[in-house]
């Protein structure tokens, strides 16, 4: 074992104390992240950046210029019209030619690295992996993991799919070791889980201290999260309005949407253990991020474990050994 291995324990308590000392605040994020801390500052956001209320239904653009925050340049996105003249689905489309990243996940990719601030060697953790946001990922983080779900495998173990092996997990009973992640990333995936204050609590649990979860979810624009479908005592699905399936790649049925989350997620967040919870808003034409998007944001900041002190803390000429500014 090198002496780099021998200290990484202690350079990622130092490191995780300091991205808990510099976070990115709730009311400091950069633009277009606007943080709102309750329903009626939702909508009053919304209503005053609404930059699609100058298409009519009957006139949706093909296109639309913007830049992409992935490929740093201005580009011509692809609007997804539909042919019988419903309304455009503005978070799953916007594709931009170059990475072919849709709005949604462009501007969670976005979020993560504005409001997050990743290290190349963080340990991250995906809930996906047979998407374009884990190819984009994978490419930048060499300790990323992610998983897909397969029920009728063994979980924590690699499932073969005709595109590569994939780890297989259930959210809400994770394989990993406690404290063993800096970031969790679940972007449209928590709606598809009907026990996700599990899943929530899962994700705390593994989060090492000054970790943070990202999680993007279809939003009801209500403070109160509305049950689109339950699991009955006998273990059947029952639903309770319209069933809403997504696209799956696992799937051509596509995947069932139990719920449309309101701000209680938050409350749900702080009942799993996280210390600091907040929404961010955010709607723009520059960047092509049209509809009303939200994503939470979550961070495990209360102390434990081994703490920093005058012994244990990196001296100057560890740090810079190590790579660590210490400020």
């Amino acid at each position: 074992m090198n002496k780099r291995s021998r200290l990484e324990p202690l350079w990622r308590i130092y490191r995780n104390w300091l991205r808990k000392r510099n976070r990115v605040l709730p009311t400091e994020l950069p633009p277009p992240f606007f943080h709102a801390n309750d329903i009626n500052a939702v909508r009053a956001y919304f209503s005053s950046v609404d930059v699609e209320q100058q298409f009519k239904p009957s006139e949706y653009p093909r296109d639309i210029d913007g830049h992409c925050y992935v490929c740093k340049e201005d580009v011509v996105f692809k609007v997804d019209v539909p042919d019988d003249g419903s309304p455009v689905n503005w978070r799953e489309t916007l594709v931009c030619p170059h990475c072919n990243l849709i709005n949604r996940w462009r501007s969670c990719l976005h979020a993560f690295e504005a409001i997050c601030k990743p290290a190349v060697d963080d340990r991250i953790y995906l809930t996906e992996t047979l998407s374009p946001i884990y190819q984009n990922l994978a490419g930048r983080f060499p300790l990323l993991l992610s998983s897909e779900y397969f029920p009728d495998f063994e979980f924590g173990k690699m499932v073969q799919t005709p595109v590569m092996p994939v780890r297989n997990e259930d959210v809400t009973k994770l394989c990993f070791a406690d404290a063993s992640m800096d970031i969790v990333l679940c972007f449209d995936v928590l709606e598809h889980v009907p026990d996700y204050r599990s899943a929530l609590r899962e994700f705390y649990r593994v989060l090492d201290k000054g970790g943070q979860l990202l999680v993007s979810v279809p939003f009801s624009f209500q403070q109160e999260t509305n049950i689109r479908a339950r699991i009955d005592s006998l273990g059947n699905i029952e639903h309770l309005v319209e069933p809403c399936y997504h696209g799956d790649p696992l799937s051509d049925q596509g995947v069932l949407s139990y719920y449309d989350f309101g701000m209680e997620l938050l409350d749900d967040m702080r009942s799993a253990g996280f210390q600091e919870c907040f929404l961010s808003c955010y709607q723009s034409r520059k960047w092509a991020y049209l509809s009303g998007n939200v994503i939470f944001i979550a961070r495990k900041l209360k102390t434990g474990g081994k703490k920093l002190t005058s012994e244990n803390l990196p001296n100057r000429d560890m740090a810079g050994k190590l790579g660590i500014s210490i400020r």
